[in-house]
């Protein structure tokens, strides 16, 4: 893996501050989606994955709509959606960095021609890059990282990675929603009879 670079030396459009916005974004909504994930009433893994990315693609096209962003533009709306930075176009996936699904590799229409408009033959060998977000989950479905990358579309390897902090505000979560290796029984704990000090009392004030 390359880290020869900030993003913004890439391109212009991916700024700091906009990245960290977008990391902020993804991960206080992933939360707040754990949060209210009930296996006991029926949910598993499908729901949580599925509530998790309408939240994301619904709240970023409201946000676009709604100008809080003016950076944020939409590219293609629907199930195959693409966002862009600027003009730089951008998805996002669940999962392992090193681990891309296969269908977040794929170009679509619209994405292969903004890339052509974001990227000038001067910057070729930017343009065939995959520029996505790798948003990271613990073994209770919070998440770990955030991370911006560029993968190659040859083989989904990582080109070039920016990790990037962010804060979430803590929930409570259902304990039922552990998964049971993940669950470490403890030895019953030692019982002593408690220590009686003596203090030597005066009536001295």
């Amino acid at each position: 893996m390359t880290q020869l670079h900030r993003p913004c030396d890439c391109h212009p459009d991916l700024q700091e501050d906009r990245l960290l916005a977008l990391a902020h974004f993804f991960a206080s909504t992933r939360s707040t989606v754990v949060s209210l994930h009930d296996p006991m009433s029926g949910d598993d893994g499908w729901s949580l994955g599925c509530r998790s990315f309408s939240r994301w693609k619904n709240q970023l096209l409201s946000k676009a709509k709604s100008g809080d962003w003016p950076w944020l533009g939409i590219i293609n709306p629907k199930m195959g959606f693409v966002f862009s930075i600027g003009s730089v176009p951008v998805r996002f996936y669940r999962g392992n960095l090193l681990k891309p699904p296969f269908r977040t590799l794929a170009f679509s229409a619209q994405e292969l021609k903004q890339m052509s408009l974001a990227f000038p033959a001067a910057e070729e060998h930017y343009k065939d890059l995959r520029w996505r977000f790798a948003i990271e989950t613990d073994f209770l479905g919070e998440p770990s990282s955030v991370i911006f990358a560029a993968l190659s579309g040859d083989n989904g390897s990582v080109v070039y990675h920016w990790k990037l902090p962010f804060e979430i505000a803590v929930v409570n979560i259902d304990a039922a929603f552990i998964r049971s290796d993940d669950v470490v029984e403890l030895p019953a704990p030692t019982v002593n009879a408690p220590m009686i000090k003596k203090f030597n009392t005066s009536n001295d004030a």
